[in-house]
């Protein structure tokens, strides 16, 4: 078969490689697509490491072949991956949030090779903790992409009640801020600003017609005093940090009402992720403060629903389509923003 494989770090060579074959208790996947995310850049630069050769998380398959002993999965039948894979014994596993395993989670595309092939295997544990996501037939491959990134932006918010807010602001114009803020709509706020630095990444997101109320521009805009006059002086009722700059942290806050929500989506440099906080401000306005961290199948079911039902449209996100012979093409469109892409997918 033909993939994507990691040479070395930072070295991608497009090959033919052998099939692989499904042992017991697993099932072999022939890839519809796979889409590129921001994790996976730095993984293909060096930056980040992973135990396999083949990357790409978030993938639609159809079953090419079943290992012995598996019963409940059939030839023929398609699906999308979830990603993470938990112990399976910890407490929270045991309540299905496989992704705070305490032992710490292992993922398809880290640990397991991934979707940027022709064909891969889901392994024995991902099978039978049922990571395979059963998808309709008549769902686009390249949707189905989506669900990964949106189950975890769906995981991010089930802490805010979107449902009763008046306005909510993404920090983060890309496809995970888009895919938080469609998130947000489509529970029910009512005003949606997205703010981001680059004038290129707004002006795609107007293009593309997406049901965004404002499009901020916060390298010319300080988001502070946006906020007061937009709401005047009141501040919003969430943030959502979709943004990998611990600074917005702060910001964030600042442009909160008394009784808000900030969701902290993005994770921040490893090396350098402290900020000085006001913790009286906190204690006194009564702030929510979240975490995400990936998401466990609950969300996924969700994020599938949202988007099989149009509840959310992800048709116009996916702005760019590519071949396995295109993949380094795809990085580095994916990687430039005056580019226009939102979301890249790979069709081996």
């Amino acid at each position: 078969m033909k993939a994507a494989v990691i040479k070395k770090p930072g070295v991608i060579a497009i090959e033919q490689i052998p099939d692989p074959k499904p042992a017991e208790g697993e099932v072999l996947l022939k890839v519809e697509a796979c889409a590129l995310c921001g994790t996976d850049q730095r993984v293909l630069s060096g930056e980040k490491h992973v135990d396999v050769a083949i990357v790409g998380h978030e993938i639609t398959g159809t079953v090419a072949e079943v290992g012995a002993g598996v019963k409940s999965i059939k030839k023929g039948e398609r699906y999308i991956v979830q990603t993470v894979i938990g112990c399976g014994q910890c407490p929270m596993c045991k309540i299905h949030r496989e992704n705070l395993c305490e032992k710490g989670f292992i993922a398809m595309g880290y640990q397991f090779n991934g979707g940027f092939a022709e064909y891969m295997v889901m392994p024995k544990v991902a099978v039978d903790q049922g990571c395979l996501i059963p998808i309709p037939k008549e769902t686009a491959a390249d949707l189905g992409t989506l669900i990964e990134p949106l189950s975890c932006c769906v995981n991010g918010m089930k802490y805010i009640p979107m449902e009763t807010l008046e306005h909510a602001v993404v920090f983060g114009g890309g496809i995970i801020g888009v895919l938080n803020a469609l998130v947000a709509r489509a529970r029910g706020a009512k005003t949606i600003t997205i703010m981001d630095v680059s004038q290129e990444r707004l002006d795609l997101l107007k293009r593309l017609g997406l049901p965004f109320d404002n499009l901020v521009n916060s390298a010319k805009v300080k988001p502070e005093d946006w906020v007061k006059t937009a709401t005047g002086g009141r501040g919003v009722d969430a943030v959502v940090v979709a943004a990998s700059v611990k600074a917005l942290v702060g910001v964030g806050m600042n442009i909160l009402r008394r009784a808000g929500h900030l969701s902290i989506f993005a994770g921040m440099p490893k090396s350098d992720p402290m900020i000085p906080m006001d913790l009286n401000k906190i204690h006194y306005q009564e702030l929510n403060l979240h975490g995400a961290n990936s998401s466990s199948q609950d969300e996924y079911l969700k994020a599938r629903d949202m988007l099989v039902s149009g509840k959310i449209d992800g048709r116009p996100l996916v702005t760019h389509r590519f071949s396995l012979d295109q993949f380094h093409e795809a990085v580095k469109i994916q990687s430039d923003p005056a580019a226009g892409s939102l979301k890249i997918v790979i069709v081996p």
